[in-house]
């Protein structure tokens, strides 16, 4: 059988001698120092203020589950964006991307701005199921995507050298010798 309930009239020190609390001292939704976010969770003020504030309490208590995935992709986002930044490079890069059902995910962080282009490109034809060398994928790619690629003049004339080929030698002439191989722009000197 459970103790009696103090009388209310009854000092502090008896009312918490042996840890008896009665019902209305349970009832913590009453008081202003506590704050319902909703059902069944609450934000309880541990300073002296009055009330505490419920302000971004809900997107802090979220967990995983909680939210649509366009908000957990937007705090990815968010926190992909901080750590990418914090690199100290001059440029970086963090990804993740799927190939045909497969995740991977790679990260440059460099000062060399064509050195961590030409990595992520070449990353990302690996990651591709081709017979063709990364460089032919890359082309390939370029060019099926209809990607505009301007060089400049000087590219042409070592592709021309490295064929045995002079600026006199005509268009024919550079076909023909580019029949049995493909064109590598820029050219191996």
């Amino acid at each position: 059988m459970a103790p009696a309930d103090p009388p209310d009239d009854a000092p502090p020190s008896a009312r918490t001698e042996e840890g008896v609390v009665r019902p209305d001292e349970l009832d913590y939704t009453s008081s202003e120092r506590v704050a319902e976010l909703s059902d069944g969770r609450y934000v309880v003020a541990t300073d002296n203020d009055d009330a505490p504030s419920t302000e971004g309490a809900d997107e802090a208590g979220a967990s995983d589950e909680d939210g649509t995935p366009d908000d957990r992709g937007t705090l990815a986002r968010q926190q992909m964006a901080r750590y990418v930044s914090e690199s100290g490079s001059d440029y970086g890069f963090a990804l993740t991307a799927a190939f045909d059902g497969d995740v991977a995910q790679h990260e440059r962080f460099t000062d060399d701005l064509a050195a961590g282009f030409g990595e992520l490109v070449t990353w990302y034809v690996e990651q591709i199921d081709t017979e063709a060398s990364p460089a032919e994928a890359i082309g390939i790619l370029l060019l099926a995507s209809e990607t505009t690629v301007t060089y400049p003049a000087n590219t042409l004339a070592a592709v021309l050298r490295e064929h045995g080929l002079s600026m006199d030698d005509s268009i024919a002439d550079l076909i023909e010798a580019l029949r049995d191989e493909r064109l590598q722009i820029p050219a191996d000197e």
